[in-house]
């Protein structure tokens, strides 16, 4: 059995949103071996919270802190559109996070594709 069939997660439409160009491509890549596709993806925090209202995604992994502004404002449309939402951050805590998002599981930065399986799975399941 592939690395697809084995996680179970191959067919997931993923929106991701994460600022740094490299960070982004890793986590792309690591996605697309799970067998996952990305659907859409942001690198501000504007750019999140316009996508949120429309993206078409079974979930979505989201940068906590995206350079212009936090991605709080996507996070709680995509919540609000049944959207499951992970974090990821170099923050070891979100010492600002509003209450209705402070359940959402949060991986700290470098984030290793186990963890990103792991935690995939848990919200999609």
């Amino acid at each position: 059995m592939g690395d697809r069939e084995a996680n179970g997660l191959a067919g997931l439409r993923i929106f991701i949103a994460e600022d740094h160009y490299a960070i982004a491509a890793a986590l792309v890549m690591t996605l697309e071996r799970f067998g996952c596709s990305v659907v859409a993806e942001a690198s501000s925090a504007a750019a999140a919270r316009t996508l949120a209202d429309r993206v078409e995604a079974d979930c979505a992994i989201l940068d906590l802190n995206l350079g212009d502004d936090y991605c709080y404002a996507a996070a709680q449309r995509l919540r609000e559109r049944q959207i499951p939402v992970l974090f990821i951050s170099g923050y070891r805590d979100a010492v600002d996070l509003p209450a209705d998002l402070q359940a959402i599981p949060h991986l700290l930065k470098p984030v290793d594709a186990e963890s990103i399986r792991r935690a995939l799975q848990q919200i999609t399941t």
